[in-house]
């Protein structure tokens, strides 16, 4: 789309998108990068009321809600799947990318985009520095505080620890990709795809469905196990770098469905 674009360009593109198949949000989002280059380039946003009702109208049309949602990985499930990553450099890699991953948020291409420059431990846990992700283009950054667990197992701190051994010292990617076969630990990076894969494939050993978890089955699993344990949307979005908490309540999923009983003590 060649700029500037005029409200009716991005109408019909909206609608096109649309008739595609595209889901409302990704839509929505499309738009607002549109947007987002006009302003850029100081020029008009053609993203006016005219635009916004066709907007509305798309949702109308086809939903709002995200359609093939993963699954939020459980507290309890987590608690399968790291036993079942098995033994040597590849479980020792894949507990910790799926409990770094678990107690951080991340995207799973933030996860993937770690170095081990980016990783710094401190008496309360790891702070990670997030170089740039889907909504910081710019570069800014971010930290992220991971705090040490309270059972050995499950303590983002030690089982990172215990990769780094089998890992090594060198600089570049937190966690890479090892040989088929030998596990040998190599120097190049996986991918948000592999990240998904090793949930699956943990989820396979454990006598999970794997078909219900995605690359996003970790960060939603942080944000809803947070919700559960009484963390506000503020706390949970300074975790997650979430926006709003409109986009926080999608992860949420049932992490707080059954917090209060408004009918406590009638029936």
């Amino acid at each position: 789309m060649s700029l500037p674009a005029s409200a009716d360009t991005l109408g019909l593109f909206c609608v096109s998108e649309a008739r595609a198949g595209r889901l409302h949000s990704t839509i929505s989002r499309h738009a607002a990068a549109v947007a987002s280059r006009h302003a850029s380039a100081g020029l008009v946003s053609p993203l006016g009321p005219d635009v916004r009702e066709v907007l509305a109208g798309i949702g109308r049309r086809v939903g709002t809600a995200p359609r093939h949602q993963k699954a939020a990985l459980s507290l309890e499930e987590l608690r399968l799947l790291l036993p079942a990553c098995g033994d040597g450099a590849r479980g020792a890699r894949d507990r910790a990318l799926l409990l770094v991953g678990f107690a951080s948020g991340l995207r799973r291409s933030e996860l993937a985009a770690l170095d081990l420059a980016d990783v710094a431990e401190r008496p309360e846990g790891l702070v990670l520095r997030i170089v740039r992700s889907k909504t910081d283009q710019s570069g800014r950054g971010r930290q992220v505080a991971v705090f040490r667990g309270l059972h050995r197992a499950t303590c983002p701190v030690r089982v990172l620890a215990a990769w780094l051994v089998e890992r090594g010292d060198w600089a570049g990617p937190l966690f890479p990709q090892l040989t088929m076969p030998g596990d040998a630990v190599t120097h190049k990076r996986l991918s948000g795809e592999a990240v998904s894969a090793v949930l699956k494939a943990a989820a396979r050993r454990a006598g999970l469905d794997p078909s219900k978890y995605g690359g996003h089955s970790l960060r939603a699993g942080c944000a809803t196990a947070a919700a559960a344990n009484g963390a506000s949307d503020l706390t949970i979005m300074g975790r997650t770098g979430h926006r709003s908490s409109g986009m926080v309540s999608r992860y949420v999923r049932h992490g707080t469905l059954f917090a209060i009983d408004a009918l406590a003590g009638v029936l």
